[in-house]
């Protein structure tokens, strides 16, 4: 008998929460594929059957928990809602602050890099038209940028408000677009 498409959904969410509670209480290169499988109540073969390793099913959770992001700035203008779209970006990152810790500890912050562009590349091809599309350098030139930013933030413990790194950010864009 075939597995069901809810069961398919609910075995990668328990991957995915195992992963992310074993990324709270462990170091990520400490993490096996045995581990999340134990965690999640689920064989190695449904592991394989999603992900190719544990790097993947990381990657996977860290995308899963931005996933409220995007759904937040879904009817948000950049234009006119950029210091808000900042603060909610903010946000999501304090609340995964352990996970992303963990993985820069574990020189793994390339998966924040991914997030960071994919999240900047996301907001722009919405929100831009042709015209004020940014090159392909500006776009690399603010993506790098925020992910040091984030990256600084994380490291020292995100002891800064959201609200005031958001203002921070927010008057840098301005400065660039002018």
């Amino acid at each position: 008998m075939r597995k069901s498409r809810e069961d398919r959904i609910n075995s990668q969410r328990y991957i995915i929460e195992a992963v992310s509670l074993l990324l709270q209480e462990h170091k990520a290169q400490d993490i096996t594929v045995t581990d999340i499988c134990k965690k999640a109540g689920v064989a190695r073969v449904t592991f394989y059957k999603y992900y190719t390793s544990v790097f993947d099913a990381m990657r996977a959770a860290v995308e899963e928990s931005f996933k409220d992001f995007f759904g937040k700035i879904s009817d948000l203008n950049l234009q006119t809602d950029m210091k808000l779209i900042i603060e909610y970006a903010l946000e999501d990152l304090y609340e995964t602050r352990k996970i992303l810790k963990n993985l820069i500890d574990t020189n793994m912050s390339g998966v924040l890099l991914q997030y960071v562009n994919h999240a900047l590349e996301s907001i722009l091809l919405k929100q831009t038209t042709s015209t004020n599309k940014p090159s392909r350098i500006q776009f690399m030139f603010i993506a790098g940028g925020l992910f040091n930013i984030v990256l600084d933030w994380i490291e020292k413990g995100a002891k800064e408000s959201k609200e005031s790194l958001a203002e921070q950010i927010h008057e840098v864009l301005m400065e660039i677009q002018h």
